[in-house]
């Protein structure tokens, strides 16, 4: 029976342990988490939910516990600090991160934003999830899998984190049968295989992004205003501040929700949910 340490936060991580718990093939040694009166934004406590369920659970300030469990898989979602090589070498089999991002394009932090600052201007209109190998290096490791859901012309950065939430969900539970069968490393591909645009965005890259000059919210060209409109949705992300301009001293802030009735003839690709995951059999 493989044994696991799952590292992790969010409702996402909650839902992901709730799926390796109710796995018969899997056994849990160990959570690490944000303690139970930290503050977060979030809704739900995953140190709370491991409790529940029967496990022991430490805070990230006390991850290293980790190396006191002889486990095959180390996983992580959503979890906030970067692993050292100790840590990542520790697994038996392979330490993994469900990185809420398409893999090897968005690499680091603020995906969510940038991928619809993105879609315009690269014409792509999707947006991905990635169980992928943990390295050195943040989100390089080999790619396990992958899963799709497309961008709308109405998404702001918080309605595209609530759809991939559910296809990171859906993910995660197929491929737990790849982690039973230790078949992990037989489907992993290196990213160097993948083609197509490559980002990596610092957790400070939306720093001073928000401010929209009055005068370029007045702007009457089309691409001014998509890209206006395009910025207004990438930053709406609540409880975050958004997006927002200055008027006579006063800060006055913008939503995609006052955008409703505009742009609503732009032509968008329409893309199905897809995926390109491995199908494995058993040796």
């Amino acid at each position: 029976m493989p044994s696991v340490a799952f590292l992790g936060s969010h409702p996402l991580g909650e839902r992901c342990l709730e799926e390796v718990t109710g796995h018969d093939a899997f056994d849990v040694k160990l959570v690490v988490t944000y303690g139970p009166a930290e503050d977060t934004w979030w809704d739900g406590c995953l140190y709370d939910r491991a409790e529940s369920l029967g496990h022991d659970v430490v805070t990230r300030s006390e991850e290293r516990a980790v190396l006191d469990h002889d486990v095959d898989y180390l996983i992580s979602v959503y979890y906030p600090n970067i692993l050292g090589a100790e840590l990542l070498d520790h697994p038996n089999v392979a330490p993994l991160n469900l990185h809420q991002a398409e893999l090897p394009r968005y690499r680091g932090s603020n995906v969510f934003s940038h991928a619809i600052l993105n879609a315009r201007d690269d014409d792509h209109w999707r947006y991905g999830t990635t169980l992928h190998v943990m390295a050195p290096d943040v989100d390089a490791g080999d790619i396990v899998a992958r899963r799709f859901v497309p961008i709308e012309e109405r998404d702001t950065a918080r309605t595209l984190y609530d759809r991939v939430t559910e296809a990171s969900l859906e993910l995660f539970r197929e491929q737990l049968t790849t982690l039973r069968d230790g078949a992990v490393h037989r489907v992993a591909t290196p990213q160097s295989a993948y083609n197509g645009e490559r980002y990596f965005y610092t957790k400070e890259s939306l720093d001073g992004e928000k401010e929209i000059p009055a005068e370029r919210l007045a702007a009457d060209d089309e691409a001014t205003q998509l890209a206006v409109y395009d910025k207004i949705r990438a930053l709406d992300f609540p409880p975050f501040e958004p997006a927002y301009t200055e008027l006579a001293g006063r800060r006055l802030y913008l939503t995609a929700t006052n955008y409703d009735d505009l742009f609503g003839s732009a032509t968008v690709p329409n893309f199905d949910i897809e995926s390109d995951t491995v199908a494995v059999s058993g040796d």
